[in-house]
């Protein structure tokens, strides 16, 4: 039998992912992001591999020294077909001491954040991020 993707099931792993970020779980993270999974950021200009936007927010984030949270809005999901499903919802994400390129630690807040996560089910039936998109209302 082959396995559907659900709007439950969907929420769930935006709180999953959510939880596993804050909780500063470098292999779960990198667990969500299917091998062809793409990323744009919230500063970014351009995408970047999945696996390795988890491998950067380890690097900048996940230190014994920085501190994390996130809340997240009502989340809204689209299924597309059996396999696939996008959610969208907004966010609010504050980190301080995050490591920089520069060697100095700073703080990130986003107050109005903005997400859209596009998710499959993988050959094994496991839900994976296919595409992130995190944006975020300068003000």
């Amino acid at each position: 039998m082959v396995q559907k993707i659900s709007v439950e099931q969907v929420k769930g792993e935006v709180l999953r992912f959510w939880n596993a970020f804050t909780d500063k779980s470098a292999s779960q993270l990198m667990d969500f992001y299917a091998p062809e999974a793409s990323v744009f950021s919230s500063v970014s200009n351009r995408s970047e591999p999945g696996r390795l936007a988890a491998a950067r927010r380890e690097r900048e984030y996940f230190h014994a020294k920085s501190s994390l949270r996130a809340s997240v809005g009502n989340i809204d999901v689209i299924l597309l077909g059996d396999t696939a499903a996008v959610a969208s919802y907004t966010f609010q994400f504050h980190a301080s001491k995050v490591a920089s390129s520069m060697g100095q630690a700073s703080e990130e807040d986003i107050r109005n954040g903005r997400a859209t996560h596009v998710f499959a089910l993988d050959a094994d039936g496991k839900v994976r991020i296919m595409h992130e998109h995190f944006s975020a209302i300068e003000k």
